[in-house]
């Protein structure tokens, strides 16, 4: 990969962070556009409508994957709006065939698609050692990525109230709710919109499948010196750690509130969003530029500030029609300013529990007394985490400004109680 061939020439510890990078943000480079071919069923066509599961803050669709002797290999997959290209597990990559060639069949609903087994990414890649698909939905068993260049060739809507993806031809769906201004690109399907924030300009992929809106760093330092007061904490809290890996995007990040952002005729009030910190601190940065973001960015096809999370769009209902190159958001509910309200700590995920990563500074304080970096977090108010999917961790840490939260944790082998104290993000 491109990215892994720049780290090379960098240090070896920043080459193994934008490494791991590189496989978190899930984007391989190859070409969609006419990849994907879907066969409708003779006779009027009528979109389809598949159930979605919410997994860790994402969306799960179970979809029937055809094996080379034709029988059918459930699996449930991740819709993935920023990623270009397919993603299988490297166990059910070899179980289709297309380790020996084969293209990628499935069906969604009864609609028959069929893939280049050629842009098929075999795996997902480890991120601090572990599978990402494991990392981001372990115990849950999530085998493969539904990404926007297989949706391109659809229309689609994805309804978080109903719970459900509708896919049909283009022209097929109602154009319901406010036009949201958006260039598709067509090599990888990614929907960029125009959006606005305190006058300013800035393009943002629309991806319903990150828990959470992410900008540059970069962008988020211009926002917090001209508007200081947005600036909610230090360190990725709750949601708005994607991944709950320990490296500087998440652990060195910013947390704002913004109090508006438009989507051409679209105004969302008090949108949370984080800015990433230096993937390899600060100088590697200066030196390199935002390689995690120029990365990132690639299958666009033009310069990013970030994605629009599901802290945003998950308040409505959206539709892109692709080929007609539109797309439209209903919205369902107004936004939640207490999102990541609760006991401010950045966590890592662990193959075997949850750590602490940073403990979340405002003003120059940490957020939580009597807990350090690299304590192992056991239980919150008796509950074990060791297990538990990242969704009833942050739940189990979240609540209203003043909640205490009673915290056992181990520091070198020792145990230790913490009583911890909810604070607000708004």
């Amino acid at each position: 990969m491109r990215a892994v061939m720049i780290l090379r020439r960098a240090a070896g510890w920043l080459a193994a962070a934008l490494a791991a990078a590189a496989a978190a943000a899930c984007q391989p480079p190859a070409r969609m556009d006419g990849k994907v071919a879907v066969a409708w069923p003779a006779g009027p066509t009528r979109p389809v409508t598949l159930p979605l599961m919410r997994a860790s803050h994402r969306w799960l669709v179970d979809i029937a994957f055809r094996r080379p002797d034709g029988s059918a290999r459930r699996a449930l997959a991740w819709v993935n709006f920023g990623t270009p290209a397919p993603i299988l597990s490297p166990a059910l990559y070899r179980e289709l065939g297309l380790d020996r060639g084969r293209d990628l069949a499935f069906r969604l609903g009864e609609v028959p698609v069929t893939v280049a087994g050629d842009t098929v990414v075999d795996g997902p890649g480890r991120l601090a050692g572990q599978d990402l698909l494991a990392l981001l939905f372990a115990p849950r068993t999530v085998e493969a990525v539904l990404p926007a260049g297989v949706l391109q060739a659809f229309a689609v809507a994805l309804d978080p109230s109903a719970a459900t993806l509708t896919l049909g031809p283009s022209g097929s769906l109602p154009a319901r709710g406010a036009a949201v201004p958006v260039r598709i690109a067509p090599q990888s399907g990614l929907a960029l919109a125009d959006a606005s924030v305190a006058g300013e300009h800035l393009s943002l992929v629309l991806d319903p499948g990150a828990p959470y809106t992410w900008v540059r760093g970069r962008v988020a330092a211009a926002w917090r010196a001209r508007h200081p007061g947005w600036e909610r904490a230090r360190g990725a809290t709750g949601r708005s750690a994607l991944a709950m890996v320990d490296l500087g995007l998440e652990q060195e990040a910013t947390v704002l509130r913004l109090p508006t952002l438009a989507l051409g005729p679209v105004t969302l009030a008090e949108i949370g969003v984080l800015g990433t910190g230096p993937l390899g601190g600060p100088v590697a940065e200066a030196a390199l530029g935002e390689v995690f973001w120029d990365r990132w960015q690639e299958p666009a096809g033009l310069p990013v500030a970030g994605w629009l999370g599901n802290n945003v769009l998950g308040d409505g209902r959206l539709t892109i029609d692709y080929a007609a190159g539109w797309a439209r958001f209903e919205r369902q509910r107004a936004a939640d300013p207490h999102d990541l309200d609760g006991v401010g700590l950045t966590l890592v995920r662990e193959e075997d529990g949850y750590a602490v990563g940073r403990v979340a500074v405002r003003a120059g304080r940490p957020l939580v007394d009597g807990v350090a970096p690299g304590d192992r977090l056991r239980s919150v108010d008796g509950r074990l985490l060791a297990g538990e999917p990242p969704e009833s961790v942050l739940h189990a840490l979240s609540g209203p400004p003043g909640t205490r939260r009673i915290l056992d944790l181990e520091r070198g082998g020792v145990p230790l109680t913490v009583e911890a104290e909810a604070v607000s993000f708004r």
